[in-house]
């Protein structure tokens, strides 16, 4: 089994079986000319899971409204930017000064998908 971390209009996990053949696209095929319509449902693809490689096999899952996918095997982290401070404008008979403090923090997380998460934050 294959576990996929899925982006879009929720973030969710799926689990694949091994061999199963796994597609992403626009929601529906070009238009006869080649084009694609450009409309915001457009832009966010569907996930299709299909039983195998072969030509005509089954599907097994369909997710619309998905921005991006990965596999939950390849180690992700990234780099997480924190400033802090504060930007004082202080006027006198010179003009305006400006004064500013602010700390300036990067550090590298590992972050972790957590049930629920995102729906308590909406």
């Amino acid at each position: 089994m294959k576990d996929l971390l899925v982006f879009g209009h929720k973030t969710f996990k799926i689990s694949v079986p091994d061999g199963a053949k796994i597609t992403f696209g626009p929601w529906s095929p070009s238009t006869g000319e080649g084009k694609y319509q450009m409309s915001e449902k457009a832009l966010n693809g569907t996930l299709r899971v299909y039983e195998s490689a072969k030509s005509g096999a089954g599907i097994l899952a369909v997710f619309s409204g998905v921005t991006g996918f990965r596999d939950l095997s390849i180690d992700y982290s990234e780099e997480v930017a924190r400033e802090e401070g504060a930007i004082i404008w202080k006027s006198d008979k010179d003009g305006y000064q400006r004064e500013e403090k602010v700390s300036r923090k990067a550090t590298w997380t590992d972050p972790q998908l957590v049930a629920g998460e995102e729906d308590d934050a909406e």
